[in-house]
């Protein structure tokens, strides 16, 4: 028996030590961290988390069993470690603001603050694709620090469009054609607009769905979010039509009083406020269950919706972040230039937007009860206070305000936009094998979700950017904003 207890210790005191023996190299250690898992909404205590180069090649506790040898240790004791953010409707490059006559080297400075802030994708929702595919490449020389972005490109509107840079669709005997030209430029998805014909609108889906090809975007004016759903439009963005499907009908008599209204913004305040009283909760629920059965993807924007109803006690919490923004921005987020920021002294006018939000909080809260795919997004560029970056740390605030739990909220931006884009073996958690995108943050977001605010260090493409390095970088970005 004692030859036996004796075998046992010496075999015990070489695994010991064949573990203590076990050396791993790598670029960069992040050393005895918090892992949140964002799938399972819990904690991974005290794990020591190995980069080489761009990937996460182990991770494992800090039990002191392993030696590493690295070029960069990171002491994270105590802190949280969650994937790369995605800010999944951002226009860092708005064809909305280019009457300002920006200039390259102003959009450009918008990039870095996404990444510092930890959105480290965004899928961009209009612009300008050469731009796009030029901050692509200045971000793989290392002259931008930039997210990794997905994009779709100008939009596809009627034959009189919204905004400047969109491809007017005459008719839908135009759709093969524009359709096979953007792809060949290289777009990700179509994004469809809200003065889309019907007629158009369907030839679209026809085609996308026959050569498999995503599209998403606005639920067009002439098409109920129902009838969106089921030609197989990925995702819906801000909620759009939703209100007027689940509304009631005005009569004719309501119609004709309104019709006779000299004013543009009244006749608009009542039709609203008349389908926000009528907003039918049953209507409302028999499409949530359409989008659910269809898989419909919804990227609601609430932070857009409350920045634009509350604007005038918004902006002077804001600041310093306005501070910075390129000047020709900083002048667009001001009544003198904005459209969203029109008619705010018309009181009902406001009072509509700040209902209106009110409904949207309800409706994304019914959405997740249904299981509905959410996905975070700022609407960043003309609209605003949608800052780059905060601007998602306060969409997942507005997730949680609606009735979301922290983790429902924070998967909204990381596992949820790898699922979307069908990545989800590369990105959005923190596992073994997949990109070095991360953030490292001061407090568990699980238990309040104002924690992703509190970032210790973001890491893109396996680079550490330090808190201090971010502050340098904010430091730089405003004094380009001063000069003239």
């Amino acid at each position: 028996m004692k030859t036996t207890h004796l075998v046992y210790l010496m075999v015990s005191l070489l695994v010991v030590a064949c573990q203590k023996t076990e050396k791993l190299e790598g670029t960069v250690l992040i050393e005895n961290i918090n892992v949140v898992d964002v799938v399972n909404a819990s904690i991974i205590p005290n794990q020591n988390v190995l980069l080489n180069d761009n990937q996460i090649i182990y991770i494992g506790e800090a039990n002191g069993t392993q030696n590493f040898k690295v070029d960069t240790n990171v002491k994270a004791e105590g802190n949280y470690l969650i994937p790369g953010l995605w800010d999944m409707h951002a226009h860092p490059d708005d064809p909305e603001v280019w009457r300002m006559n920006p200039n390259t080297r102003e959009k450009d400075r918008l990039l870095p603050l996404f990444v510092v802030n930890g959105v480290t994708g965004i899928r961009d929702m209009a612009g300008d694709l050469n731009l796009i595919k030029r901050w692509r490449k200045m971000a793989e020389s290392d002259s931008l620090l930039a997210p990794k972005i997905f994009a779709g490109g100008p939009l596809l509107d009627g034959p009189n469009p919204m905004w400047d840079g969109s491809v007017g669709i005459n008719s839908p005997d135009q759709v093969k054609m524009v359709v096979d030209s953007l792809i060949d430029k290289g777009v990700d998805f179509l994004k469809v607009y809200s003065l889309l014909p019907r007629e158009t609108y369907l030839a679209l889906s026809k085609y996308a769905n026959e050569i498999d090809y995503p599209f998403v975007g606005h639920v067009p004016f002439t098409v109920p979010p129902s009838e969106a759903a089921l030609t197989g439009m990925k995702s819906q963005e801000h909620l759009l039509e939703i209100l007027k499907e689940c509304a009631d009908q005005p009569s004719e008599t309501y119609l004709a009083e309104i019709g006779r209204m000299e004013d543009r913004i009244e006749r608009s305040n009542k039709i609203n406020d008349f389908r926000l009283r009528t907003f039918n909760e049953t209507k409302a629920d028999s499409l949530y269950n359409l989008f659910k059965a269809n898989d419909i993807w919804h990227c609601p924007t609430l932070s857009m919706w409350y920045k634009n109803a509350w604007y005038e006690s918004e902006y002077p919490k804001d600041e310093e972040l306005v501070a910075l923004l390129p000047p020709y921005l900083r002048a667009y987020w001001t009544p003198e230039h904005n459209d969203h920021l029109q008619y705010r002294n018309n009181q009902d006018f406001v009072e509509i937007k700040q209902r209106l939000y009110r409904l949207y909080q309800q409706m994304v809260h019914k959405m997740n009860q249904k299981g509905i795919k959410l996905l975070a997004g700022t609407d960043m560029g003309a609209n605003p206070l949608c800052h780059p970056g905060v601007g998602l740390h306060n969409e997942l605030q507005a997730f949680v305000d609606a009735g979301l739990t922290p983790a429902e909220a924070l998967r909204t931006a990381t596992i949820n936009p790898a699922l979307f884009f069908e990545i989800e073996n590369e990105y959005g958690t923190v596992e073994a094998d997949k990109i070095a995108d991360l953030v490292i943050l001061e407090g568990n977001p699980l238990e309040n979700i104002q924690k992703v605010g509190q970032i210790s260090s973001v890491i893109k493409d396996g680079r550490v950017i330090t808190k201090n390095e971010i502050a340098e970088i904010k430091d730089s970005i405003l004094q380009l904003n001063a000069e003239k």
